[in-house]
């Protein structure tokens, strides 16, 4: 099957609407509204089109106290995707994102959140959060193969990686293993996914102290 590409111009009026509506219903919730960048893309394999919104995490966390978390709470990603009609994806990478599914492409399930990098034992994982129990297989199937959820799975953060290019992978550990192997696909749950997220929390509250003790030491 042959993936047209899409014209960037088709949506430029939906994104502007769309940015306006994701502020609006951030501050709705008490949240800091504060994008670092806007980023449409398009998976050519599977034609999986998807507006990036990065927070600016550092601008966050240096004029708030609100815990990275509050924008990952699964009550507001629903409000989210109800606003816009269209599925919300939340990704815990170099900078905390939401991928705003424009067009599935060949897939009929997404999930729901997507954390990358992670170094565990050695092994470079993509992890990936599923709202229910396991992916269906994509719309488009190769001839003659079956997948399982575990080939659905690696197919789906495939594409997603492609489309993450603007990842900066700072960590040594994760530069010299993302040049020898892709990276593993695991599975793992909400719960498990809100303790990466909490992990930015403590990381932030770190640089504060450090920020604060700076300043005190100048003054």
């Amino acid at each position: 099957m042959t993936i047209q590409p899409f014209d960037p111009d088709r949506f430029i009026q939906k994104t502007r609407r769309m940015r306006i509506q994701v502020s609006a219903v951030l501050s709705k919730w008490g949240l800091l509204p504060r994008f670092k960048r806007w980023r449409l893309t398009q998976d050519p394999a599977t034609g999986m089109i998807v507006l990036f919104g990065v927070l600016n995490n550092k601008y966050i966390a240096a004029h708030t106290s609100i815990p990275f978390g509050n924008y990952f709470d699964p009550r507001l990603l629903h409000d989210l995707a109800n606003e816009l009609q269209v599925q919300v994806v939340s990704c815990n990478s170099d900078g905390l994102r939401y991928a705003f599914i424009l067009d599935r492409g060949q897939f009929d399930k997404l999930p729901t959140h997507i954390d990358f990098p992670h170094v565990d034992d050695g092994k470079l994982l993509v992890r990936i959060v599923y709202a229910e129990a396991p992916p269906p297989a994509p719309l488009v199937q190769v001839e003659n193969t079956v997948p399982d959820d575990r080939a659905f799975a690696r197919k789906v953060a495939g594409a997603f990686l492609k489309i993450f290019d603007d990842i900066k992978l700072k960590d040594d550990a994760v530069l010299s293993l993302s040049a020898q192997v892709p990276p593993e696909v695991v599975v793992i749950d909400e719960d498990e996914f809100s303790k990466r997220v909490a992990e930015h929390e403590v990381n932030r509250q770190r640089v504060k102290r450090v920020s604060r003790l700076l300043n005190e030491k100048k003054e």
